[in-house]
């Protein structure tokens, strides 16, 4: 069916669409367009439908719980990723990729620092919208056989995790972007005209960031088990959307005092914005360490009396 066949081809070329954008050096990139990380999430967003298309085209029911526990899972995901990133545009006053860059630097902080929050919402957010362990729930071999992939082999098989890879790679590349300075060399101005060494240089900046953040996602799978589904859903609603909305908020405490201070507030109080961000994160951790362990008391008790 033509569903089937569809599927793979479409979520491998979302994928490879969205690096049209990218700013990989001053001058490296397809487009630069004023709407850019606007065009990144929209084009982005048509991965749930490739995952859904999969599962309900295979006739099977593992392959179509896996498509649907996708699809709840990536929208579920999505809502938090989106206010995360909502924060540094407001900060850059900009939609366009190349202006989050400038804006950056302008401001002389990467935008990690006074949205520390934001950036690990949005790492987290990402891993779960790329099915990477611990968030593999759709893909559960030891449940669903394979999730929506159990009857695509061959090219069409490979292609699915080709996507797969290709996103660890998009999510990466934007977090580069958007939160950690881009292609902008640390402690060297921006020039007018950027030379063929100066682009050279900014690139290998940004690979080595993007690296970094792959390789700390492939860490991440290495280290922590897989998640339940009713512990994914809690991590997402309870906690990361309200912290998406307490880190929107202070983004927007920033931005307003870089205008009072007509771009004069200096890179201390932002530090310091930076560390309650910081603090934030600490206690929503402990936060949910103690509410996942109270849900796990309470069932270890059921069990124990259904014994």
């Amino acid at each position: 069916p033509v569903p089937f066949v569809l599927a793979p081809v479409l979520i491998f070329g979302v994928c490879v669409s969205a690096f049209l954008v990218i700013p990989f050096a001053p001058a490296l990139s397809v487009a630069d367009l004023n709407i850019g990380i606007l065009y990144v999430i929209s084009v982005s967003s048509l991965t749930v439908l490739s995952i859904i298309m999969a599962g309900w085209s295979s006739n099977n029911k593992y392959s179509l719980l896996g498509g649907l526990r996708s699809a709840a899972q990536m929208l579920s995901y999505e809502i938090p990723l989106l206010f995360a990133l909502l924060g540094p545009i407001v900060m850059a006053e900009t939609l366009s990729m190349q202006g989050i860059v400038k804006a950056q630097h302008d401001m002389g902080v990467w935008f990690v620092v006074p949205s520390f929050l934001g950036c690990v919402i949005y790492y987290v957010a990402a891993i779960a919208e790329v099915n990477r362990p611990p968030f593999d729930i759709p893909e559960a071999e030891s449940e669903l056989v394979a999730g929506y992939v159990s009857e695509y082999s061959g090219m069409m098989f490979a292609m699915f995790f080709l996507a797969e890879f290709c996103n660890m790679m998009l999510v990466s590349a934007i977090a580069t972007t958007v939160f950690l300075g881009g292609w902008a060399v640390p402690f060297m101005p921006l020039p007018d005209e950027p030379t063929l060494l100066y682009s050279l240089v900014g690139a290998a900046v940004f690979f080595v960031k993007m690296s970094a953040l792959i390789l700390l996602m492939m860490w991440i799978r290495w280290t922590f088990p897989r998640v339940r589904p009713d512990h994914l859903m809690n991590l997402g609603w309870k906690f990361m959307l309200p912290l998406a909305f307490i880190n929107l908020m202070i983004c927007a405490g920033v931005a307003i005092l870089d205008v009072e201070t007509e771009g004069k507030m200096g890179a201390l109080p932002i530090w310091g914005i930076g560390i309650v961000s910081l603090g934030i994160v600490a206690w929503a951790l402990s936060l949910f360490k103690e509410k996942e362990g109270q849900a796990y008391d309470v069932m270890s008790t059921q069990q124990e009396g259904a014994k």
